[in-house]
């Protein structure tokens, strides 16, 4: 396969919340008698979010804890969610980055890879400061954020805008397979799947870190066609 776009998202797989925000959902719902883990909850959230094809309001496709809550069958009163809600807002402060996102990209950038980002991305100002936080807008060729062109993943729209032409040669990079693998295969690139909390275990093809995406990367560097 010759590669010559490598396509990325954001959250969760070049930054994230600490604590994880199922961590705290999960907890704030074993305070009220329920046991659901974080994964759950998370894999719940992903099963919605391979469905929607059009944003929220907001300018992105992420479940409301009414939603993810109702597709677990929980009968939770409007005060117990905000309870949750709360509890998830004052845990989600620190944002971080990954200790392998620099490193890869400075080296599909040596391999005359074109990077472009994909990006669910709420119309909160939030994501764009986080890459100019973090230093990343840099090696980004093109950026393309959910609330900016009205479509989101899984949706192929999204992907055609980011990459207009030459997808068949695109390998986009994400953590949720409905969403970031399931739309990129529709929209006719190859999709890889980062699990870097090993959500997927049914799920054999799959990294659980940028560096080992980079060897693979590496090993078919031979058929990169680099412009000149």
């Amino acid at each position: 396969m010759k590669i010559k776009i490598i396509s990325l998202d954001l959250g969760d797989t070049l930054i994230y919340n600490k604590p994880w925000r199922y961590e705290v959902i999960s907890q704030a719902l074993k305070d009220l008698g329920y046991n659901i883990p974080a994964k759950k909850l998370f894999r719940v959230s992903a099963k919605i979010r391979g469905k929607k094809l059009e944003p929220n309001p907001n300018g992105n496709n992420t479940p409301s804890l009414r939603e993810i809550f109702n597709e677990l069958g929980l009968k939770l009163s409007d005060r117990d969610i905000e309870k949750i809600e709360e509890a998830r807002r004052k845990a989600e402060k620190e944002v971080l980055m990954y200790d392998d996102v620099i490193e890869f990209l400075e080296a599909a950038k040596s391999l005359g890879l074109k990077t472009v980002l994909i990006s669910n991305a709420a119309n909160n100002g939030r994501a764009k400061k986080h890459l100019e936080t973090f230093g990343l807008r840099k090696y980004f060729d093109k950026v393309v954020f959910s609330f900016e062109v009205g479509k989101v993943k899984p949706n192929p729209e999204i992907f055609k805008l980011a990459i207009p032409e030459g997808r068949e040669m695109a390998v986009h990079i994400g953590d949720i397979y409905e969403v970031d693998v399931v739309g990129a295969v529709n929209a006719g690139l190859r999709g890889v799947l980062l699990d870097r909390r090993n959500a997927y275990d049914e799920i054999s093809e799959k990294y659980s870190s940028l560096r080992e995406v980079l060897k693979e990367i590496e090993k078919e560097s031979i058929f990169i066609e680099k412009e000149t």
